[in-house]
């Protein structure tokens, strides 16, 4: 039986776990966000952005990714991935590495880039920010899996 000391010190080391793949309610490992893909037979949305100084990723994260119908409507077919390429903020060495292999295994030259993916990381999908919100970002990812099925 565990003492009640080691049950909140394994509480919050689980806790601190979990934040450090996570970014708000979106993932920010890619390798974690394949394994869940794969465990929930889902596919994968992967963000690239520039959050903190790329016009066109703030207003896409404005519009689209902080927008609870996105969220909701996204997470039904994917697992969400947001790979931040930040300039005023420092990520942690492994992030950031991390991140900089992701984005140079899938050639991303400009940002924001959003790619849609099978739980294995073959891309059937590569777009970016386009204007009007959601509506029209979902329509893509609703268009984009049914031309993934005919493939």
């Amino acid at each position: 039986m565990m003492k009640p000391f080691q049950t909140i010190a394994f509480a919050l080391i689980a806790a601190a776990s979990v934040s450090l793949v996570s970014a708000g309610d979106f993932l920010t490992n890619f390798e974690a966000g394949k394994t869940q893909a794969k465990k929930e037979k889902k596919d994968l949305l992967v963000k690239f952005t520039g959050s903190d100084w790329c016009p066109p990723c703030i207003k896409l994260d404005k519009e689209v990714f902080s927008k609870s119908a996105f969220k909701t409507a996204a997470e039904k077919d994917f697992v969400v991935v947001v790979l931040d390429f930040p300039r005023k903020e420092q990520l942690p060495d492994a992030e950031k590495k991390a991140n900089e292999t992701v984005a140079k295994d899938y050639e991303i030259t400009g940002f924001p880039t959003v790619l849609l993916m099978d739980a294995h990381g073959k891309v059937f999908k590569r777009a970016g920010y386009q204007p009007g919100g959601v509506k029209p970002f979902l329509a893509m990812l609703k268009t984009s899996l049914k031309a993934k099925s005919f493939r």
